[in-house]
């Protein structure tokens, strides 16, 4: 095989050295025209010293330009180590986040399902406290049931004067017959209200009552008149009125309003767990 042709120089010399080399040969070159054309001989005492360190400046820029770059790596790949570790602080924040929101969501739901359950038993309670309010007379309530009017004897006889028991035993029967909720005269009948004679005068929680008497009663619309003849009260009271000539009637209603009665203030009755003093024989 024939012999390859040897590579030329600036293929094999390096890379600043070509630079040097044909910058020199161009100035040199350049400079040898220019006097040529000017009649001048071409001079070989010119200094090379300028190109060369024109040359010189030129590779330490290179060179500086070449450690900046590197320099600038460094820097980058801290500023991206840095960056990927804020990456991570940010991603596991975000865990922990998520992690304490699914907590919250879910003491959200319990403390969602605790107050359903919480207002089922304050309306449950709710309901049986107007129920208890209402058969104890301190709430006021409304529906069907009679009224019944009661008053002296039209002879005006000291017999046929409406006296407490005889009040008392019509309550009675009412009560006895189904009656839900009695009041007379406007004032609320509870279960401890008694029926008593002041004088000419008959006192229901202490206010006094003068004839004629209104009874009303809530209860039955249906059968309370008729049950209230079945009673021993209901019977007591009409033997009553023929013997005394009591001028009475009772009348179905539809759609009574019965008000509630005053709660008593407690004088000397304490809570269970309050201390009391022990009084000496």
């Amino acid at each position: 095989m024939p012999e390859r042709a040897p590579l030329p120089a600036h293929v094999t010399m390096p890379l600043l050295d070509v630079v040097i080399r044909n910058s020199l040969d161009v100035d040199y070159q350049h400079v040898a025209e220019v006097r040529k054309a000017a009649g001048e001989p071409a001079s070989e005492g010119v200094r090379r010293w300028p190109a060369a360190a024109i040359v010189a400046v030129f590779g330490l820029l290179l060179v500086v330009a070449a450690v900046q770059t590197k320099a600038s790596a460094g820097a980058d790949a801290l500023a991206r180590d840095e960056l990927v570790h804020q990456i991570g602080l940010k991603r596991d924040g975000l865990r922990d986040a998520n992690r304490e929101i699914g907590d919250l969501q879910d003491e959200i739901t319990s403390l969602t399902t605790r107050q359903q359950s919480l207002t089922r038993t304050e309306n449950s309670l709710a309901a049986h406290n107007d129920d208890v309010g209402a058969v104890a007379g301190y709430h006021a309530v409304r529906g069907g049931g009679v009224k019944a009017s009661l008053d002296n004897s039209a002879d005006g006889s000291a017999d046929g004067v409406v006296r407490d028991e005889d009040l008392a035993t019509l309550v009675d029967g009412l009560w006895a017959a189904g009656a839900e909720a009695i009041s007379i005269n406007g004032i609320r009948l509870t279960v401890t209200t008694g029926i008593r004679t002041a004088g000419s005068a008959i006192l229901v929680h202490d206010r006094a009552l003068r004839p004629p008497y209104v009874v009303l009663a809530v209860g039955d619309v249906n059968s309370l008149q008729s049950r209230f003849v079945e009673t021993s009260s209901g019977v007591d009271f009409l033997g009553l009125r023929s013997r005394f000539g009591f001028v009475f009637s009772m009348n179905n209603q539809t759609n009574l309003r019965l008000p509630a009665a005053a709660r008593p203030d407690l004088v000397r009755a304490k809570p269970a767990d309050a201390k009391t003093e022990e009084v000496a024989p």
